[in-house]
């Protein structure tokens, strides 16, 4: 249902505070109405930092809502709007992430290629994925329901270390693989094609089927695919 951030253990899930996520939910389902900056202040005053409520709560948040849709408990259109209050508060946190990135390049740092190709509507994951490799001093180039012009523009706009790809159904494989097929024929020196999201749980063959060189839902492991100490190259973030 909501593209997921990392695989997480039941041992990893019992370290966040179910009265944090529940007071979470609560909010992001209020239908009188939602202030981020309101719901933010509430996780810091727990003493979460930024980073903590990107990487676990609001993935976490997430799962809920797949579950509570999964179950009935909320309609396809409550769950969609506290998705879009979850998108929100992941803007609102790495406002200034960017621009820490622009402002100090060194030899560590990504250039990162993140899609999602068009008619695929489940942006959350993706868009804390950014965040998250942002918040890591990463630079990242996002593209929401991309075209293949707008896929084949970024390509030659300028080079990455990684291109990724977070893909929710099925049906947008197709539009992956026409992706991955364009990338390698078009560049000279093909870096690191990595899928992840939602899809990964419906095919256990869904790196063949697309051919990309990875398909996982652990951020870390794709990083660790691209040598980040190999060669220094300018920004690719917008």
């Amino acid at each position: 249902m909501i593209s997921v951030l990392r695989e997480r253990s039941m041992a990893e899930r019992a370290l966040l505070c179910d009265a944090i996520i529940d007071r979470l939910l609560v909010s992001i389902a209020d239908p009188a109405g939602f202030d981020p900056e309101v719901t933010l202040s509430m996780l810091r005053a727990a003493h979460l930092s930024d980073k903590d409520i990107i990487s676990c709560y609001i993935p976490e948040a997430a799962r809920h809502l797949g579950c509570r849709w999964n179950q009935s408990e909320m309609s396809f259109a409550q769950v969609t709007t506290a998705s879009a209050r979850l998108q929100d508060m992941v803007r609102l946190v790495s406002s200034d992430w960017s621009d820490r990135a622009a402002n100090g390049s060194t030899c560590d740092q990504l250039g990162v290629l993140l899609v999602i190709c068009e008619n695929d509507l489940h942006t959350l994951g993706c868009v804390t994925i950014a965040a998250s490799l942002r918040h890591e001093g990463h630079s990242v180039r996002l593209i929401l329901g991309a075209t293949g012009q707008e896929f084949r523009r970024a390509l030659k706009q300028d080079w990455y270390d990684l291109i990724m790809f977070s893909c929710a159904s099925a049906q947008a494989l197709e539009n992956v693989a026409e992706f991955v097929k364009h990338a390698r024929m078009s560049l000279r020196n093909v870096p690191p094609l990595i899928l992840g999201g939602a899809v990964l749980n419906q095919f256990s063959d869904v790196q063949e089927r697309v051919g990309v060189d990875l398909a996982t839902n652990d951020l870390q492991m794709a990083l660790r695919l691209r040598d980040t100490g190999s060669v220094r190259k300018k920004l690719v973030a917008e």
